[in-house]
């Protein structure tokens, strides 16, 4: 079969448009030392009801080359950015919000996941969602007999509603519940925290992959003994064994310990990095790193006046009050540290093996007039989707 001269014009046109389409608005830079995935989400807090096109989402991807100007806006229906978490079984983002007036979490799964973009939003409602302080995503793996095993993924969420009405809920599949108008309860649980006022959400890893400890920070639980965490454990059992009881008191998910920092206060987000072996928590005008968070937030006995390891912090920092903080744990090809802060309106990039008063790696980055809150990082030292 002959094809003429104009057949191959036609096709080479078709060819390159699309090639094009599948890139991002700015074309992918060249990822030199860098691996296939380091996406840093951004949830800005800023929101006017009478602008609808305010985009409060934003992904910069990737962050871990020479700078942090390839984003990708969004705009995203939450009401005031919150908390963002990202988890690559779900193959969505979660973003919440921190204004009262907001009753919904998103979920935001990707139009196209090769090139970080994100698709429509979908929204699950329901009155306790405000205030929400942090998210997180835990998955029961559950065993079907010789048939193999099937994933129950659940999405957290914490409120600050002040002391006595607080609390962690926990949705099962998240992503089965948006839109939702009847059927099966929009939540599974919902776990009244007493008098922890939290601050923040995160899941620590322990000897059952099955089973994660619950860490929640507060500046307020009741006591004088200042800010600090809360450990709860027995998630796995209120969420799988215990499925019945919607309600649960303080009494029944009481933490098995509390850790108290010494003379720290406004505690803000965490990051923990299982493989680096750190966490990491905002705190007035400083990080403050903790090593081996594994021993810290074990027993079953309170710890009191406990001390960073290190601290970044200082006026070559350029941080005023920072918020968002996370670390990019890939064992190698974890290099640096993140840093929202919401005076300056920015983000700030730090080298992981420094402490104290040090300068970014780069210039602290401001993105128009909008005001980064909370991040997430997700790095993967695998292009596995």
């Amino acid at each position: 079969m002959k094809f003429s001269f104009k057949y191959y014009i036609i096709l080479f046109f078709v060819s390159l448009i699309g090639f094009t389409s599948c890139k991002k608005l700015d074309d992918e830079p060249v990822r030199t030392g860098a691996t296939l995935i380091s996406r840093l989400y951004v949830s800005f807090s800023d929101y006017d009801q009478n602008n609808s096109s305010l985009k409060n989402m934003m992904i910069i991807d990737p962050a871990d080359t020479n700078n942090l100007d390839n984003i990708y806006q969004y705009l995203s229906p939450t009401k005031g950015g919150g908390p963002i978490h990202f988890d690559a079984s779900a193959r969505a983002i979660f973003q919440a919000s921190l204004t009262p007036q907001d009753t919904f979490l998103q979920v935001i799964p990707f139009a196209n996941e090769i090139y970080g973009i994100p698709g429509n939003a979908g929204a699950i409602g329901y009155r306790g969602f405000t205030n929400v302080r942090g998210l997180a995503y835990y998955t029961y793996a559950q065993q079907n007999g010789n048939s193999g095993s099937s994933a129950i993924p659940f999405l957290l969420a914490v409120t600050n509603r002040g002391a006595g009405n607080s609390m962690l809920y926990a949705i099962s599949t998240p992503s089965g519940k948006v839109g939702s108008k009847g059927g099966a309860p929009i939540i599974d649980k919902q776990i009244s925290l007493g008098n922890v006022v939290p601050t923040s959400l995160t899941l620590l890893n322990s000897n059952d992959s099955n089973e994660k400890l619950v860490l929640v920070g507060f500046d307020n639980d009741g006591t004088n003994n200042g800010s600090g965490f809360a450990v709860y454990s027995g998630l796995r059992q209120q969420l799988i064994d215990q499925a019945r009881d919607t309600i649960v008191s303080k009494e029944r998910f009481a933490p098995m310990m509390k850790v108290y920092l010494k003379g720290k206060t406004g505690l803000g987000s965490v990051s923990y990095a299982p493989n680096k072996g750190l966490l990491a928590v905002t705190s007035g005008k400083e990080v403050l790193f903790f090593k081996d968070p594994k021993t810290l937030f074990s027993g079953t006995t309170d710890k009191r006046d406990i001390e960073p390891d290190y601290v970044v912090g200082g006026t070559n920092t350029g941080l005023e009050k920072p918020w968002g903080v996370a670390i990019d744990d890939r064992t190698e090809e974890g290099k640096f540290f993140y840093v929202s802060d919401l005076t300056n309106r920015t983000i700030s990039r730090f080298s992981l093996v420094g402490e104290g008063d040090i300068k970014p790696d780069i210039a602290a980055k401001t993105y128009g007039s909008l005001t980064p809150n909370y991040i997430f990082l997700d790095a993967r030292a695998a292009n596995i989707f």
